[in-house]
C-alpha cells in the first residue's frame, strides 16, 4: 500500500510540475492602470468569430470573389488588416482572455472551466464606463464576474442551442444580430438606456459562435461552415449600418473584427498548428487608419499574394496586442495585467498621438516589470538575486532618457522606436523572472526522477529476484544488522539535516507550497535509496561472480533502443508498425515456431494486421457498423462446457446489447446526417448501454479465457457507441492480439495445466495450486515491454500523436450534440481509456496464469514508462514555434497521465476479472473468496 501511495503521489508531483516550471500564471495584483491622453473614439465594437480561420476568411475563389463582401470592402477601402497569431491552448477561454484582458493564460487554463475566472483580472470591460455583451453562455459570464461595480451586460442564449446536431448551426449568430438590433430600438424607446448609451467609453461585445460549432460539426471546409462566413459578413452589415444610422454617422464608433483561434482541417482546435494559431483582424471606423499600399509582402509566407491583398498594408499582431488597441481607441486604461504591445500602425491619428499612446503602453508594462522585479526579490537571497542583464535600472533609465528627449524634440517616429523596444525589453524581463526558479526546479526534479528510478530498481532486486538470498546467506544476522542500524542512523540524521535546512530556506524566501514538495520529495527518495543501498551493492557481487556484465551491458542497450523506439513514435506514427513488425516475427526466435505452428502463423498475422492501423489516417469521419452484430456474437460465442447457465445468460446478454447498440449507433449516424439532430430515444440507449455493459463481466465466469471474453465484449460494445470510423476495427483487432498474447506466454512458459483451467478468483484450481509463485526472469522484461508498447499501440493506433485535438467531437454524438465540455471530455476520457483496460486485462490474465506477482511486473512496466517520461521531461519547452510548444507538452503529459492511469487501470482490471458476483439464491455452492 506504502509503495503505491508513494507511487501515485511522485507521479502526480511530476506531472503537475511542468506548469509550475514552464507554465506558471502571469497573473499579479498590485499594479496601477494608466489612461491615454486623447480618445479618438466614443464607443467601440468587438466582434469575435469563435473559430474562423484566417485562410477561410481572407481567401476568394477563382473569380476573385470573397465570402465576405462587406468586410472584405473594408479592407480595401476603409480599414486595416492583418493576422492575429494565437497562442497555445487554442481554445475559447485563453482566447478570449488575450483578446479582451491581453495577456495569455498558462496551459492548464483550459481545465479550469470556460464560464467563471479562477483568478480575478482585469480587462477592458472592466475599464469602459459601459459594455454590452451578447453571445455564448460558455463566454460572456467569466467576464461580466470579475468586474468591478454592475457595468458589464450579459445577453446569452440558452446553452441548448449550442447544438452540434443542428440543423442549422448559424442561428447562433443570427440569434446575436437580432438582439443587437433589438438592442438599439429599445434605447431609443428607453430613455435611461439612451442616455447610458450615449455616453463615452462605451463598448458593444458580439460573440459568434456559430462557425466554432459548425466547424465541429462539419470541418471548416463544408458548405455549412463556408455559408456561415456569409452569414455573419451580412449581419455585420446590417447591424453596422443600423449603429452608425442611430448614432447619426458621428464617425465616433470604431469596430474591431478577429477571432479567438482557427481549427484543423477536421475540425478541431487546442494545439499549435497554423490553422489553428492564425486568425482575421479588421479594423475600421474612429482613430483606426485607411487601407496604405504595401509595396511588397513585408511577411514573405505567401499568405497576402494568396489571398489577392499583398498590395494593401499587412499588419499583424499578436493576440494580446488587441486590449492596449481598443484601450487606446477609447481613452479607457490599458488592463493592468495586459503584456500587449500596442500595434500603432493600426492608428490612424497623427505622430504625436501615436506616441502618446505608446508612452501609456510604456508605463502600464513597466509598472508590470517594476512589480515583478520587487517580488523576485522579496522570494530571494539579496546575494543570489541576479537582475534581468539586458534591462537594469541603468539601462531602463537611460532608454527612458532617449524617449524623452526625442518627443521633446518633436521626433516622434523615432521615439515610438525606442518605446518599441524598451517595452519589447521589458517583455523579455517579465519572461525571465518568470523563468527565474526554472533551473534548479529542473535539478529538483531531474533529482526526484533518478531516485525514484533508483528505488523501483531496489524494489525489484531485493523483492522479486534470488539475487539477495543467496548472496547474504553467507553473512552473519548480527554482524549485519549493527552495520545496517548504525548505516541507516546515519543516513536519516543527514537526511533530516538536509530537510530542516532546505525548509529553512524555502521558509525565509516565501515560496510557494509546491516548491517545498518539489524539494524535499527528492531527499526522500533518496533516503530511501540510501537506506537499501547495500541490495545494489549485493546485486554488483552477484553479477561479477557470475560473469554477467556483458549479458547485462547487451540487455541494458536492447532495453534502451526498444524504449527509445517508443519515443521515436510520439514523432513518427509509423515506428509503432516497425515495432509491431518485429513482435510479430518474435516467435521464430522461440520454441513456439516448433511446437504450435498454428498459433504462431496466427500471432504474426494478428500482429502484422495491427501494424496496419497507425499508418491509416489519423481520424476518419465515415463511419462503417457493418460488422457489430457479428463481432459481439463472434467475441461471444465461446462458452465454457460444464459452467452454469448465469454465464451463458450473460454472453446472450451482451450479444443484445451490442445488436441494439450497432443499430443505436447507424440511426444516430443517419439522423444527424439529415441534420434531424439526435432521437430522444438513441441517446438514453446509449446511456444505458454505456452503464450497464462494463457491468456484465463481474456477473460471469471466474475463468480466465471465458472471463476476458466477457471483458472484451463489454469493452469493445462501449467502444464502440464512441466510434466514428475505422477505430472500431482497431478495438476489436487488439482484442484478438490480446488473447493471442495470453495464449502464446502459456504454451512458452510448458505449463502442465491447461490454459481453460486457470481462474482469477483467490483460489485456484487445483491444477494451478501446483505451480509455485515465480521469481523475475529476463523473459519478465520482455513482458513488461510488451506491456508498455501495447499501452501506447492503443493510443496512438488510431489517434493523433500528443494532440489533444485528434479525438473528434463527433465520438460522443450518441450520446449528445449540445456542447458541454466536461461531459464530453468525460466520455473522450472513457474512449481513450477502454483500449487501455483491454490491455491492462489481459496483461493481469498472463500475470495470474503464469503465477508472476502483479507487484513484480507493475515495477519493470514503472521503471520503463518512467524512463520515456524523464526523456520528454528534459524535451518541454516554451519556446521555438507554439506548434512545437504544444507537442512538448503533450508528449510529457501523455506518458506521466499514462502511468498514472496504468496504476489506476490496474485496479480497475483487477475487479473486472477477480469480482465475481451471483446472481443465484447465496446459499447455492460458489467459488470461496
Amino acid at each position: 500500500m506504502f509503495y503505491g501511495i508513494l507511487g501515485l503521489s511522485i507521479h502526480v508531483l511530476f506531472l503537475y510540475s511542468i506548469f509550475d516550471i514552464y507554465f506558471k500564471s502571469p497573473i499579479i495584483h498590485g499594479m496601477k492602470s494608466h489612461s491615454p491622453p486623447v480618445s479618438p473614439a466614443r464607443r467601440l465594437v468587438l466582434i469575435v468569430a469563435d473559430g474562423l480561420r484566417a485562410d477561410k476568411f481572407f481567401e476568394v475563389d477563382s473569380e476573385g470573389h470573397s465570402r465576405s463582401p462587406f468586410l472584405r470592402d473594408i479592407i480595401t477601402s476603409k480599414g486595416s488588416w492583418g493576422v492575429s497569431h494565437t497562442r497555445v491552448p487554442t481554445e475559447s477561454r485563453p482566447g478570449h482572455v488575450a483578446l479582451i484582458a491581453g495577456f495569455y493564460e498558462d496551459v492548464s487554463a483550459v481545465a479550469k472551466g470556460w464560464k467563471e475566472n479562477p483568478v480575478e483580472f482585469d480587462s477592458v470591460f472592466n475599464q469602459s464606463r459601459f459594455t454590452w455583451s451578447w453571445g455564448s453562455p460558455d463566454i460572456l459570464p467569466m467576464f461580466a464576474k470579475g468586474a468591478v461595480g454592475n457595468h458589464v451586460f450579459t445577453h446569452t442564449y440558452p446553452a441548448e442551442l449550442e447544438d452540434f446536431a443542428a440543423k442549422d448551426m448559424a442561428k447562433l449568430d443570427t440569434w446575436v444580430f437580432d438582439q443587437f438590433k433589438e438592442f438599439l430600438l429599445q434605447a431609443k424607446k428607453n430613455s435611461t438606456l439612451m442616455d447610458m448609451v450615449n455616453q463615452d467609453r462605451v463598448i458593444f461585445f458580439l460573440h459568434l459562435l456559430g462557425l466554432d460549432t459548425n466547424g465541429h460539426g462539419h470541418s471548416p471546409g463544408s458548405v455549412e461552415y463556408l455559408e456561415n462566413i456569409r452569414t455573419v459578413d451580412k449581419g455585420l452589415k446590417e447591424c453596422v449600418d443600423l449603429l452608425s444610422e442611430y448614432f447619426g454617422h458621428d464617425n465616433k464608433t470604431s469596430f474591431i473584427f478577429t477571432s479567438d483561434h482557427g481549427m484543423t482541417d477536421w475540425g478541431s482546435h487546442g494545439m499549435g498548428h497554423p490553422h489553428e494559431t492564425l486568425t482575421p483582424i479588421v479594423a475600421w471606423g474612429a482613430g483606426v487608419r485607411g487601407p496604405i499600399g504595401a509595396g511588397r509582402d513585408l511577411y514573405r509566407d505567401g499568405l497576402s499574394e494568396a489571398w489577392k491583398l499583398s498590395i494593401f498594408r499587412r499588419t499583424d499582431v499578436g493576440q494580446a496586442d488587441v486590449a492596449p488597441l481598443i484601450s487606446i481607441l477609447l481613452g479607457i486604461s490599458i488592463p493592468v495585467n495586459s503584456i500587449g504591445v500596442l500595434p500603432f500602425e493600426f492608428l490612424g491619428t497623427n505622430a504625436r498621438q501615436q506616441a502618446l499612446a505608446v508612452e501609456t503602453n510604456i508605463k502600464q508594462i513597466l509598472e508590470h516589470y517594476h512589480l515583478k522585479v520587487k517580488l523576485k526579490k522579496e522570494s530571494t537571497f539579496s546575494i543570489f538575486f541576479r537582475h534581468f542583464r539586458d534591462l537594469t535600472p541603468e539601462r531602463e533609465r537611460e532608454l527612458l532618457e532617449i524617449f524623452n528627449i526625442l518627443m521633446n524634440q518633436n521626433r516622434y517616429n523615432d521615439a515610438i522606436q525606442v518605446g518599441i523596444k524598451l517595452m519589447q525589453l521589458a517583455l523579455q524581463g517579465l519572461t525571465y523572472y518568470q523563468r527565474y526558479d526554472r533551473f534548479t526546479l529542473n535539478c529538483s526534479i531531474l533529482f526526484g526522477f533518478l531516485g525514484w528510478l533508483s528505488y523501483v530498481g531496489i524494489l525489484i532486486i531485493r523483492d522479486h529476484t534470488s539475487i539477495l538470498h543467496k548472496s547474504l546467506e553467507v553473512q552473519s544476522d548480527k554482524a549485519q544488522e549493527s552495520g545496517i542500524g548504525i548505516q541507516n542512523l546515519t543516513i536519516g540524521l543527514f537526511s533530516g539535516a538536509v530537510t530542516i535546512i532546505i525548509t529553512f530556506l524555502l521558509y525565509v524566501q516565501n515560496a510557494p507550497t509546491m516548491y517545498y514538495l518539489y524539494f524535499l520529495s527528492p531527499v526522500l527518495l533518496w533516503t530511501l535509496v540510501a537506506v537499501n543501498w547495500n541490495v545494489y551493492k549485493e546485486a554488483k557481487a552477484y553479477v561479477d561472480h557470475h560473469n554477467y556484465v556483458l549479458q547485462l551491458l547487451g540487455l541494458g542497450v536492447l532495453g534502451i533502443f526498444g524504449l527509445e523506439l517508443l519515443v521515436i513514435s510520439f514523432f513518427r506514427r509509423w515506428m509503432l508498425s516497425l515495432g509491431l513488425v518485429a513482435i510479430a516475427f518474435w516467435p521464430l526466435g522461440t520454441s513456439l515456431k516448433d511446437t504450435d505452428k498454428l498459433l504462431t502463423l496466427t500471432w504474426i498475422g494478428s500482429t502484422l494486421l495491427m501494424a496496419v492501423f497507425p499508418l491509416l489516417p489519423v481520424v476518419g469521419r465515415e463511419a462503417n457498423y457493418n460488422m457489430v452484430p457479428e463481432v459481439g456474437i463472434a467475441i461471444n460465442t465461446s462458452h465454457r462446457k460444464g459452467e452454469s447457465n448465469q454465464n451463458a445468460l450473460i454472453t446472450a446478454a451482451q450479444v443484445v446489447l451490442l445488436i441494439i447498440g450497432s443499430f443505436t449507433i447507424r440511426s444516430t449516424a443517419a439522423s444527424i446526417e439529415n441534420k434531424e439532430g439526435l432521437p430522444l430515444l438513441n441517446q438514453l440507449v446509449a446511456w444505458i448501454i454505456l452503464v450497464i455493459l462494463p457491468t456484465l463481466p463481474v456477473f460471469g465466469s471466474p475463468y480466465v479465457l471465458t472471463r476476458l471474453l466477457n471483458v472484451a465484449a463489454s469493452l469493445v460494445g462501449t467502444y464502440l457507441l464512441l466510434c466514428v470510423s475505422h477505430e472500431g476495427l482497431f478495438g476489436l483487432c487488439l482484442c484478438i492480439l490480446m488473447f493471442l498474447w495470453l495464449c502464446v506466454e502459456h504454451r512458452l512458459s510448458h505449463l502442465h495445466y491447461h490454459l481453460q483451467d486457470v481462474i482469477f478468483l483467490g483460489s485456484i484450481s487445483s491444477q494451478q495450486r501446483k505451480s509455485p509463485v515465480q521469481s523475475l526472469t529476463l523473459q519478465d522484461f520482455r513482458r513488461a515491454y510488451f506491456f508498455v508498447f501495447f499501452i501506447f499501440t492503443a493510443f496512438f493506433g488510431t489517434g493523433n500523436i500528443a494532440s489533444v485535438n485528434s479525438f473528434e467531437p463527433a465520438s460522443v454524438y450518441c450520446f449528445l450534440t449540445v456542447f458541454n465540455p466536461f461531459v464530453m471530455g468525460f466520455l473522450l476520457l472513457i474512449k481513450i481509456m477502454i483500449p487501455f483496460l483491454i490491455v491492462s486485462c489481459a496483461f493481469r490474465g498472463i500475470l495470474v496464469t503464469l503465477k508472476i506477482p502483479n507487484k513484480a511486473l507493475f515495477l519493470l512496466v514503472l521503471l520503463m514508462s518512467d524512463f520515456m517520461g524523464l526523456h520528454f521531461f528534459f524535451m518541454v519547452t516554451d519556446t521555438g514555434s507554439w506548434l512545437d510548444i504544444g507537442t512538448s507538452i503533450s508528449h510529457y503529459v501523455i506518458v506521466m497521465t499514462t502511468t498514472i492511469f496504468v496504476m489506476i487501470l490496474n485496479s480497475v482490471a483487477s475487479f473486472l476479472t477477480r469480482t465475481t458476483w451471483k446472481l443465484r439464491p447465496p446459499q447455492l455452492k460458489r467459488h470461496l473468496p
